[in-house]
């Protein structure tokens, strides 16, 4: 599911954002709810592997000409006022993300405990982990195919028939 959001958020040219949640896992137990400056204080920083991706729409129209603030300004509102279907996550909070695409212009912004704090870097991290890794088995069968094969007296042996 993170996979086919992800691709389709960095296929679109612009005007969409996506909403990234804390796994709830014991891995982001002591990240969730904290804020960016309690992440510092911890030597951490939001890592978005722990990040799962619970909406993802195109820009309303009436953001067209709102700066960066006044549109996270807006998601927040409408993401703990008034839900959108199909929102599968608990309402915007501290630790959560999101990501905009508008013009063509992208970022991933913190919500922090007053406001938000952009993650310079977040992105490409993103990004990184949305390439499709191999399977064990493609890689296992790829080391097989570029791996020589070494011949034992037994296959030796056994050729020379």
């Amino acid at each position: 599911m993170m996979q086919d959001v992800l691709e389709r958020f960095f296929a679109a040219e612009s005007n969409v954002y996506l909403i990234l949640q804390l796994k709830d896992e014991q891995e982001t137990a002591d990240v969730r709810f904290e804020s960016f400056a309690r992440l510092e204080q911890m030597g951490k920083t939001p890592n978005p592997d722990h990040y799962e991706a619970v909406y993802f729409a195109n820009t309303p129209a009436y953001f067209y000409g709102m700066s960066n603030v006044e549109a996270l300004e807006e998601l927040y509102l409408t993401f703990n006022l008034r839900r959108p279907e199909g929102f599968r996550g608990h309402s915007l909070s501290v630790s959560d993300v999101v990501v905009l695409n508008r013009e063509g212009q992208t970022g991933a912004f913190y919500v922090d405990r007053i406001g938000f704090k952009e993650l310079p870097g977040f992105l490409e991290q993103m990004k990184e982990a949305a390439r499709p890794q191999k399977s064990v088995t493609a890689q296992v069968k790829q080391t097989k195919e570029t791996t020589p094969r070494v011949k034992t007296k037994k296959h030796k042996e056994r050729d020379a028939r």
